[in-house]
């Protein structure tokens, strides 16, 4: 198994779904601030004050995880890590550490309680032989 990335920090559950919609709002070349990531995702951050939106988006920046640009009066938000590489080292880190170092019992766990379905487990063998040819 591939090892956990030395400098990988895991964002709480707040700075996470900020961290995300900044990914999404970047990938659409949408110019991203504050004010548009709560009007655009109501949903998910829509509740919170525009001061606590700010304060997750500095904790961010500290973090290394965005950069600010600062246009007139605005501040906009550029990612610095790829989700990517966020999402591969946040799966790599639970699975070393909830399941042992151990994939298939995430596997196996998940398909116990019909997260994955037989579809799935066929689609990823596919996508396993694809990557295995890509390989030889």
């Amino acid at each position: 198994m591939k090892k956990i990335d030395a400098n990988f920090t895991k964002l709480p559950d707040s700075e996470l779904k900020v961290m995300q919609i900044i990914w999404d709002m970047y990938k659409q070349k949408k110019e991203v601030d504050a004010g548009s990531m709560i009007e655009e995702y109501p949903n998910v951050i829509g509740h919170l004050k525009l001061t606590t939106v700010l304060t997750l988006i500095s904790r961010l920046n500290e973090k290394g995880f965005i950069r600010s640009e600062k246009q007139g009066r605005i501040n906009y938000y550029i990612p610095l890590v790829a989700e990517d590489q966020y999402k591969n080292a946040a799966a790599a880190e639970f699975v070393e550490n909830v399941y042992k170092s151990s994939p298939i019992s995430l596997m196996s766990a998940l398909f116990d309680i019909g997260v994955i379905k037989k579809e799935d487990i066929d689609e990823f063998r596919k996508q396993i032989l694809e990557k295995n040819n890509d390989i030889n």
